[in-house]
């Protein structure tokens, strides 16, 4: 065989590391009916060789118990993948809640804040760098991350900082490597033993069972879908083909309205939707609110003007702007023009390192509804 030419495997092999229960249980569970080759991992010995009794019987499992922030249990996931001849997908899902009841920052104990860091930020990064040499071509690296790593919870400061700070790292070994394909996905909140502790004494029955997230995460190792943050119930909302179909990604749509505090209680309190970012200086203000898929993204006058000089050269949208996120701004713009959308400016590569075009929709009105067609670049890349 040719050294060049790489070793062909029939048989996909994922390892899933927190896979005695919860989440890494179900999705387990989907991968083993799929007929994956499974290397699980969980710290409790015993609920761990049942899953595997369970799953033997339908495809090669190796269940190794131990502690991922141990370097010598990595040294043995290494063993079992190298087993298997190389790794498909890696799926970071152990992490640990942290004491509970949930303690607030300035009264948190710092021996377990470095537990917890340990687990959740330390250990999936040390995987990744037990493994990677073993990993088959364009692998797929899921660490599971929750909405506490981007919304300030009170009491969640241990693990939701320690969440943000894996959603970071993803982030860099995306960009390092354009090679792999590196998500982090929130699974939404679910009925599990985890979320039992974070709410102790309450009662969870009214959250989604995991197995409700699994179709998110299998279309993210089965479709062609790029590096980066996801919701698996989104996701389990897309059609099979839909990136195949349709080269739109996302959807933000931009009001600009003249009461923001207004706009903001009605939308944010109102409709309780989630904050997902936020910028305010001494000219201008803006929130982003997540409306699942898609995203309500409220600006004051000023930041509308700002964004319309930076895309366009002027004060150029009305009060609606619709805005997509696409894979290629130029091909997308293409396809437009030629259903009768009109350009209002050249693109542009904004300061925040996306390809920008803004067009007018055809709406038969002089004041139509304009769109911004959106592709990230990185800040250093130039037209």
């Amino acid at each position: 065989m040719d050294k060049e030419t790489p070793m062909a495997h029939t048989t996909s092999a994922a390892l899933i590391t927190g896979a005695s229960r919860g989440l890494g249980r179900a999705f387990a569970r989907e991968l083993a009916r799929k007929g994956w080759t499974l290397i699980l991992d969980a710290r409790g010995s015993e609920v761990l060789e049942e899953v595997r009794a369970e799953l033997a019987a339908q495809t090669q499992v190796i269940a190794i118990p131990g502690d991922v922030a141990d370097a010598g249990h990595r040294a043995a996931l290494l063993a079992a993948v190298r087993s298997v001849g190389g790794l498909n997908v890696l799926v970071n899902n152990a992490s640990t809640l942290g004491p509970s009841p949930r303690p607030d920052l300035l009264d948190y104990p710092l021996e377990a804040l470095q537990t917890v860091y340990q687990t959740n930020v330390i250990a999936p990064l040390a995987l990744i760098q037990t493994l990677r040499r073993d990993f088959r071509p364009q692998p797929r690296l899921i660490n599971v991350t929750s909405d506490a790593g981007v919304e300030p919870y009170a009491g969640w400061g241990g693990y939701g900082s320690s969440k943000a700070a894996l959603e970071q790292l993803s982030a860099i070994l995306a960009s390092e490597h354009p090679e792999w394909r590196v998500y982090w996905v929130d699974p939404g909140d679910m009925r599990t033993q985890m979320h039992q502790e974070a709410f102790p004494g309450e009662d969870i029955s009214d959250r989604p069972l995991p197995e409700e997230s699994i179709p998110g995460f299998i279309a993210l190792i089965e479709g062609d879908l790029p590096s980066g943050r996801y919701q698996a119930r989104a996701l389990a909302l897309r059609a099979p083909d839909q990136e195949k179909r349709a080269p739109v990604e996302g959807l933000r749509v931009v009001l600009t309205v003249g009461d923001f505090a207004r706009a903001v209680d009605l939308y944010r309190d109102g409709l309780g939707l989630p904050v997902l970012d936020q910028w305010i200086s001494a000219e201008s203000q803006g929130m982003l609110l997540s409306a699942g898929p898609a995203t309500l993204e409220l600006v004051d006058e000023a930041q509308a003007a700002e964004v319309d000089r930076i895309e366009v050269g002027k004060r150029s949208a009305g009060t609606v702007r619709l805005a997509f996120t696409v894979g290629n701004t130029a091909a997308s713009t293409t396809a437009l023009l030629s259903k009768g959308a009109a350009p209002v400016g050249d693109a542009v590569v904004t300061p925040w390192g996306h390809r920008n075009q803004r067009l007018t929709a055809p709406l038969g009105v002089q004041d139509g509804i304009q769109l911004t067609l959106s592709q990230v670049v990185g800040e250093k890349e130039t037209l």
